[in-house]
């Protein structure tokens, strides 16, 4: 029966963390998700400001530190402290004071003749310029080619670290809801980890690489997940291509879940939170070593 609310209050969380749009303000500081945040001229806002998955306009005052994610900083207004945008750019108006430095990570920064930025200019640019895309072909091609790539990238994992990826698709099932917990846990703590290296300039350029170690141990997660499952639904194969049979009919069933409604996203979640929490449980595929008598 616990089990089962705990399941309920998770799904319940991550449905509302995922898909909504929501902004929570206190005295201190101010977070806003899945929607832009409009500051108006003779508005006056204390305390740390982010946005991520929308765009910052700040037409009146914000005394503290602004971190945009996924997004546009449009400053016409004044910050007394940092601005730092992630995937995005940062454009300072004629009006515009920063009070501290302005730097972008994959963006950059427009600064505008007459605006005032205080500390350093920093910007960070990708190979990749994604503004103004349509991303919901963009979406399905990847998607496509992300099931190939991922293949083989997991299948390299099979090949590299082959007994730490089967030591991990073996212990799977084994405290399956403690390894969810831990999951949705590190999910949760991603993004304000983001936001506290955000406000400074050396945490900023290192927002990139601690990006792409998350997802590398979601990424290792989710290949033992597949590997279990696969080997689940096959049976037991003989022969040395066995794991990547097993590690393909996982992929396939992995890749097909998001475009089955709610449901699919659902589990698709559960298994990419289950898959991380196994990770971080078995310290990254490591076997237990055994007491000696």
């Amino acid at each position: 029966m616990k089990k089962k609310y705990f399941l309920a209050v998770m799904l319940l969380i991550l449905m509302v963390f995922f898909t909504a749009a929501f902004s929570v303000r206190d005295d201190n500081s101010s977070f806003t998700m899945g929607q832009d945040l409009k500051i108006n001229k003779d508005e006056n806002i204390k305390g740390a400001v982010a946005v991520m998955f929308g765009d910052a306009v700040v037409d009146g005052t914000i005394d503290g530190e602004l971190a945009v994610i996924f997004g546009d900083a449009r400053i016409n207004g004044r910050v007394s402290g940092n601005v730092a945008s992630i995937f995005g750019d940062i454009i300072a108006g004629e009006n515009a004071v920063i009070g501290g430095s302005a730097a972008a990570v994959m963006g950059e920064v427009d600064k505008s003749q007459g605006s005032v930025i205080a500390g350093e200019i920093a910007s960070l640019k990708g190979p990749f310029d994604t503004r103004g895309m349509n991303f919901i072909p963009l979406l399905g091609i990847v998607s496509l080619i992300g099931l190939i790539v991922f293949y083989g990238l997991s299948a390299l994992l099979l090949i590299i670290i082959p007994d730490r990826i089967d030591f991990m698709a073996e212990s799977a099932p084994v405290k399956i809801w403690r390894r969810f917990g831990i999951g949705i846990a590190a999910y949760l703590l991603f993004l304000p980890a983001i936001i506290a290296l955000a406000i400074t300039i050396v945490g900023l350029f290192l927002i990139p690489f601690f990006i792409a170690a998350f997802f590398l141990t979601v990424f290792l997660g989710l290949a033992a997940i597949k590997l279990a499952i696969g080997r689940r639904i096959t049976g037991n194969l003989e022969g040395r291509s066995a794991p990547y049979i097993y590690l393909l009919v996982g992929s396939i069933l992995i890749f097909i879940l998001p475009f089955i409604p709610v449901l699919g996203w659902l589990v698709y979640i559960f298994a990419s939170c289950a898959g991380l929490g196994i990770v971080l449980d078995t310290r990254l595929g490591r076997p237990r070593a055994k007491a000696v008598q």
